[in-house]
């Protein structure tokens, strides 16, 4: 019923945010609309005005949530790996909506009448939100105006602000957190299908890592920012996951003991309120008109989004050393490639991608995984052979249906799994320690061994960063990369890395194709027989133009109306 209770609390803010925008123009209000200072009466007016952020959230299905990265192929190359983003027109309003109407809360909320103690979980969701918000224009455009009151039309000089260095964005929503820590209610006391503490927590480590790694891996080039200190901003993951870790909020990583279950069953559930890794998650309800595609999607339709080589071969042997992919697919393709990778490799593997004979739909139409259709049309295509499994549920009433099927499977925004890679990296990029504990947990919940660093020249697929990392650092990041595979971080990784070497110059490849099981059917292969899909469109691989292509363009409009603005570097 909550999805409804969005719904209807609409036609009253959306009244609040038109009286906002119009005051300074009319005299009179409508005598059938709410004036401002009517309407933060009480903590319930707070309440139902928070609410209408939440359906702005993200709800990509993981099926899609890597399409930017070599962790997914799909059937076209990728613009922003490619360097086929076009110089940006128009403007960027309604990219600062949410933050205006965010301002316009918290520059009424006193006016509420209530108990603070009745609303102060509000006012920690709207720092929370301010924090979200700023958060994903810092990774498009980096430097930006930073705006703490909503604007009106005749504020001249705010509107005409230059850009502040996104390190002052950085700590600013890194404020923001600390504010919304005072004032949210816990997990235990929200649930976690509301912003909580966790949340605000998890986010936190997720800011500071990600502005730290930013402005240690671009320092020198345009897109550093002078006189930064990435370890502050490693300091500050560190303190944050810390705090998490201390024993006084309910988290934990989802392990009943079973690794080879775990692992793959949590990312299926429609109801995720009992799991613990989960600190803040999206529920549908398909009874109410909210649902998802997952579970069609990834029984029926991969639409030709797959999963590559690249992540494949990242995984370890079940032994925890690296695993020689490449001589493997000399005498094993196809199906008995894919059978005998699961057998040997991280379970985390055969939880991510289909392996013949698995179910993929048991409630009513039993469907069982024969192979993957890189053959197919349009919908059923899977370019690489890798066909997406991970937040699959075979009992799911969904899996496999057509239309959407109604899928119900939870959408996570924040895991305890992700808080302890923040941690592990921050902690080892600040002073070189490795944190075997946190990174155990994870490890243990899948079956492997524990947590070692394997010599990078041990690899037989090895990651080109485009820079000498440590061994310890080289294997974190894969650990990173295993763990999260799949869930849209990867884009992020290696945005904040600097790591277009990553792809640049080089095309994802597929499973070796066995063309007995395929008769009449020639799909380009390279060197090794891996299904080469994009060879035709890609001959000279990706084209990143890393003088650019790490920040969108500010949209032209916005740069005319404010010569104060300055472009992003290259556009």
């Amino acid at each position: 019923m909550k999805n409804l209770k969005y719904t209807r609390i609409i036609l009253a803010v959306a009244t609040v945010l038109l009286i906002s925008s119009c005051e300074n123009f009319i005299d009179l209000q409508p005598l059938d609309q709410i004036s401002m200072d009517d309407y933060w009466k009480t903590s319930t007016d707070l309440e139902n005005y928070m609410l209408q952020f939440y359906p702005t959230l993200p709800s990509s299905i993981i099926v899609d949530a890597d399409m930017n990265s070599d962790n997914m192929l799909t059937s076209s190359p990728n613009t922003i790996l490619n360097g086929e983003r076009t110089l940006r027109t128009g403007n960027w309003k309604n990219e600062w909506s949410n933050l205006r109407n965010i301002n316009i809360f918290l520059e009424n909320y006193g006016k509420c009448e209530s108990e603070f103690d009745e609303y102060k979980h509000f006012l920690g969701e709207a720092y929370f939100f301010r924090a979200w918000y700023y958060f994903d224009l810092l990774q498009k455009y980096g430097d930006l105006p930073w705006y703490s009151k909503a604007l009106q039309l005749d504020d001249e000089d705010e509107l005409m602000k230059p850009r502040e260095p996104r390190t002052l964005i950085a700590d600013s929503i890194l404020v923001d957190l600390d504010k919304a820590l005072l004032y949210l209610n816990t997990r235990e006391e929200a649930g976690n299908n509301r912003i909580n503490k966790e949340a605000s927590l998890a986010l936190k480590t997720r800011v500071a890592l990600y502005e730290g790694t930013w402005q240690k891996y671009h320092a020198n080039t345009p897109f550093g920012t002078s006189g930064a200190n990435p370890d502050k901003y490693f300091q500050a993951c560190v303190d944050a996951a810390e705090e998490l870790m201390d024993g006084s909020y309910s988290v934990g990583v989802y392990n009943t003991g079973k690794p080879s279950e775990d692992y793959y069953k949590m990312f299926g559930f429609d109801n995720m309120s009992d799991v613990n890794e989960v600190l803040f998650y999206k529920a549908y309800n398909a009874d109410e008109g909210m649902s998802n595609s997952s579970q069609y999607r990834l029984v029926k339709s991969p639409t030709g989004s797959s999963a590559t080589m690249e992540l494949i071969s990242s995984y370890l042997g079940k032994n925890g050393e690296p695993y020689d992919y490449i001589e493997l697919s000399k005498t094993n393709k196809g199906n008995d490639f894919l059978t005998k990778i699961a057998e040997d490799c991280d379970p985390r593997l055969k939880s991510s991608i289909w392996i013949p004979e698995d179910v993929m739909a048991s409630v009513s139409d039993n469907i069982v995984f024969s192979m993957p259709n890189v053959n197919g049309g349009a919908l059923e295509l899977v370019v690489t052979g890798f066909q997406i499994k991970k937040s699959s549920n075979p009992e799911s009433p969904a899996a496999g249906k057509m239309s959407e099927g109604r899928s119900e499977t939870g959408h996570i925004y924040f895991r305890y799994g992700e808080v302890l890679l923040n941690y592990a990296e921050a902690k080892y990029e600040l002073d070189n320690t490795i944190a075997y504990a946190q990174l155990n947990l994870l490890r243990e919940r899948a079956g492997m061994p524990d947590f070692a660093v394997n010599p990078k020249e041990s690899d037989y697929s090895p990651v080109d960063y485009g820079y000498s990392v440590s061994d310890e650092l080289y294997e974190i990041r894969r650990e990173r990369r295993v763990e999260l595979a799949l869930e849209g971080f990867r884009e992020m990784d290696f945005m904040r890395w600097a790591a277009h070497s990553l792809f640049k110059g080089k095309r994802f490849k597929g499973y070796p194709f066995n063309s007995e099981e395929f008769p009449g059917f020639y799909p380009t292969l390279d060197e090794n027989g891996l299904i080469d899909y994009l060879s035709t469109q890609l001959p000279n691989g990706y084209q990143f133009r890393e003088s650019q292509d790490y920040l969108y363009s500010i949209p032209q409009d916005e740069i005319t109306l404010n010569p104060n603005l300055e472009q992003n570097p290259g556009w």
